[in-house]
């Protein structure tokens, strides 16, 4: 019979009542006790994968994780029973249940920190600075409130190399996963990164418009390339009336959730750089917000809502409800992932029924100076999503654990692609590929097809749980249907949309050697007041009134704090001149 460590002192804990919380592990009734498994002879058990990899095992353990990413995240039903889940839990005793938000990233953090409900493990964004998601995970850890993982991270080979400069950059490293505030304690893991432009997604952002739309305007949507021949083009279709599939008036151009991405439709205002700085005619260094370029390119989107283009309801829209004005045609352009527009037309049926109808896209535009649009990376993942524990973490090992097994290889293609000869077969190369059958249908129904798979627990999780992305090294593709189902326009407009690297230290790694910046960065760089004055602008009465209100923000900028705004774009600017590699 096999022994649980300290079986007796859990079960008086349990009878006591004393295992509570949010992610506690399974109470002895329930079936297991949550320990670390060892045998007859008090020796640990452990589970070795087909690579030799060898895992601890445990005796069912439960833990929650929150996915803190706004917008929805469709999980399996039960979380607990899948296929993945059991396959997993028969070879390292440890289950993971996932949660989402319907919620600003931000709001949901603090909420949670506030309340102390707190999961065993939460994936979140952290994209640097002290400003946001990332102020908010390095208070917690300053106060004590996540675990130092940074002694234990590379006992668990798979993700071991999770802070190794080249994946991640150096800016990110020193200023961001060891933060000066942390003294010497590691408390995130960086998730997503990449070892290669390879590895990187091609996220192919941009704007889309319906494809009969062109055509009966006479207007070739290639040849678009700023935004004001964009807005112009808007213009024209908002002319022409035209309906939806159902025979319905349709609006003119909507976004994703909350407003994502209107900034797509402002191209043509934007630089090609990485960083929210820039130099003004003396060189000094300043902020793009701070400039008339910025007021000006806002003033678009003014125009676009008091000209009835762009729909009100896009900053409050959900993703479900805009991808059903995109999936029945009511929208004439929407912007973002055009992965995003392309689905939402297949799940609705209009990309097989109405194929004039299927979404195209517009460009793309270029960059301020004339140059072609590219997604810009830096040399070396500049933030990224994490994983962080809180203290609360009912069995971090078992988290650990869990996570090392599904950032191995074996671990990865049961996540992503299920069983061999039931959801995928090998290829010649011995690559894992969704079967023939599975392949067929999620051409013609990929929701359909993503959520059947999903309620097995296969091609959910993966995105919220790689720590790199290893899926195009081992498995020959990104991800399941990426090579044998990828659609013929989203792989097309890929390429009108490479991958550019710019080598250098960007200059926002210099701001926080500013004196006080963590005070400083909270009103400076607060994300939710700059949405209110932009929102309060779009929907002014008269282009005067948005104006001023834009101008507003900016003063308010300039002047808060006595004026501290300029005595650190002074820091920056003479920082700026200690650097020979500085890129902005």
């Amino acid at each position: 019979m096999k022994k649980k460590a300290m079986a007796l002192l859990m079960a008086a804990a349990m009878a006591a009542g004393m295992l509570t919380g949010c992610g506690g592990t399974q109470t002895a009734s329930e079936g297991g006790s949550g320990e670390a498994l060892v045998d007859e002879n008090g020796e640990a058990e452990y589970y070795t994968d087909e690579d030799g990899n060898k895992y601890q095992k445990f005796d069912d353990v439960k833990l929650k994780m929150l996915v803190c990413w706004n917008g929805d995240f469709p999980h399996a039903t039960d979380q607990y029973n899948n296929d993945v889940a059991k396959a997993i839990r028969d070879k390292i005793g440890v289950t993971v249940e996932f949660e989402g938000i319907m919620m600003s990233e931000a709001e949901k953090l603090n909420m949670m920190f506030a309340s102390g409900d707190m999961p065993d493990m939460v994936n979140a964004p952290y994209w640097g600075g002290t400003a946001g998601e990332t102020a908010i995970i390095k208070k917690a850890g300053a106060e004590g409130r996540l675990i130092d993982i940074k002694d234990k991270v590379p006992n668990y080979p798979n993700i071991s190399d999770c802070w190794d400069v080249g994946v991640i950059s150096q800016k990110y490293l020193e200023n961001d996963i060891d933060d000066p505030m942390f003294n010497g304690a590691r408390y995130v893991i960086p998730t997503e990164v990449a070892g290669s432009v390879e590895d990187i997604a091609l996220w192919a952002y941009g704007v889309f418009v319906r494809g009969d739309v062109p055509e009966a305007l006479g207007i070739d949507p290639k040849s678009i390339k700023t935004t004001e021949q964009l807005v112009d083009f808007m213009k024209k279709a908002q002319e022409y009336g035209f309906k939806d599939i159902n025979g319905n008036d349709c609006i003119v151009a909507t976004t994703y959730h909350d407003g994502w991405s209107y900034d797509d439709y402002l191209q043509s205002y934007k630089q090609k750089k990485l960083t929210q700085y820039t130099t003004d005619e003396n060189g000094n260094v300043t902020l793009d917000k701070l400039t008339q370029n910025w007021i000006d390119q806002y003033m678009v989107i003014w125009e676009l809502v008091h000209e009835g283009i762009l729909d009100k309801e896009c900053f409050t829209t959900s993703d479900d409800m805009a991808k059903e004005k995109v999936g029945s045609g009511t929208a004439l352009f929407t912007c973002a992932q055009y992965g995003v527009t392309i689905d939402a037309t297949k799940q609705s049926g209009l990309y097989d029924s109405n194929p004039e109808m299927r979404y195209t896209w517009v460009g793309p535009l270029d960059y301020q100076d004339g140059s072609a649009l590219t997604q810009i990376e830096a040399d070396g993942r500049t933030g990224s999503p994490v994983i962080f524990f809180p203290t609360t973490c009912s069995n971090i090992d078992a988290a650990l654990t869990w996570l090392d097994y599904v950032n191995s290889k074996e671990g990865m293609r049961l996540i992503s692609y299920g069983f061999e000869g039931d959801t995928y077969e090998l290829n010649e190369e011995g690559q894992p590929r969704m079967t023939a059958e599975l392949t067929e249908r999620y051409a013609k129904e990929p929701e359909n097809v993503k959520k059947e798979l999903r309620e097995r627990g296969i091609n959910y999780m993966a995105s919220r749980t790689y720590v790199a992305k290893k899926n195009t090294k081992w498995f020959g593709e990104s991800a399941p249907f990426d090579s044998d189902a990828l659609d013929p326009y989203l792989e097309e407009y890929r390429k009108e949309r490479p991958v550019e690297i710019l080598k250098g230290y960007p200059i926002d790694a210099l701001a926080p050697n500013y004196e006080g910046y963590q005070e400083f960065a909270e009103w400076a760089f607060d994300d939710v007041k700059e949405k209110e004055y932009k929102e309060r602008a779009f929907f002014a009465e008269t282009e005067e009134e948005a104006r001023q209100i834009l101008e507003e923000y900016q003063e308010y900028l300039m002047t808060n704090e006595d004026g501290q705004m300029q005595e650190f774009l002074d820091f920056m600017t003479e920082q700026s001149k200690t650097r020979d590699d500085i890129v902005y």
